[in-house]
């Protein structure tokens, strides 16, 4: 059933496949991606983001997603640099690595489901013993014109690497990059959903 979906609005439907109206003006506007949207020019002359074919702020599964990020707090405009919210922005999946080249597939699909809702500036990296490295993946965003990069630890526990080691990474390639915005992501082990994870590995077990 469709939810929360604005019937009375004089502008009703306002874009296709809409399944919710929450945001009616979207909160990431103008969020640079080109899957999504693009500049145009106005009447004035000045160029504007269109997203008049945009209807990923009305997905369902997308708001609920704000939604749990509000009520969280998990917020990664905190402490930013407010000239810095509307610069385009990449992601890097960050896992260990490992010779094996079956191990890293992992990251690659983490990676492509990432994509799948709507970021497109998103790349994989590893710390040690697989390509490409965390150096070489900003190196890459970096050449795409983004001027904020998130970090994002695959591990599970608070390590030496988590804690020390890539943050020391980040630190050299700001230190590299003055003119781009390094953010340091939680690692995966301080999300409580860890827990429902095993329970449904239990589960199948069983």
């Amino acid at each position: 059933m469709i939810s929360r979906v604005n019937k009375a609005c004089a502008y009703f439907p306002c874009h296709k496949s809409l399944e919710d109206c929450t945001f009616c003006y979207c909160p990431f506007y103008p969020c640079g991606n080109e899957r999504l949207g693009k500049y145009i020019a106005a009447k004035d002359g000045r160029k504007v983001w269109s997203c008049e074919r945009c209807s990923w702020i009305h997905k369902r599964d997308v708001v609920e997603g704000i939604f749990k990020m509000l009520r969280s707090g998990n917020n990664m405009y905190r402490n930013q640099k407010p000239e810095t919210r509307n610069q385009k922005t990449g992601i890097i999946i960050l896992g260990h690595g490992s010779k094996l080249k079956k191990a890293n597939k992992t990251i690659l699909k983490v990676v492509r489901k990432v994509k799948e809702n709507g970021l497109d500036m998103v790349e994989p990296a590893y710390l040690q013993l697989a390509e490409p490295s965390l150096s070489k993946s900003i190196k890459k965003i970096v050449k795409k014109g983004c001027k904020r990069i998130v970090v994002v630890p695959f591990f599970l526990f608070m390590g030496n690497h988590v804690s020390r080691d890539i943050p020391k990474a980040i630190k050299e390639e700001a230190s590299a990059h003055k003119e781009v915005e390094f953010i340091y992501a939680k690692n995966l082990g301080q999300d409580p959903r860890i827990s429902d994870i095993v329970m449904d590995r239990i589960m199948e077990a069983m």
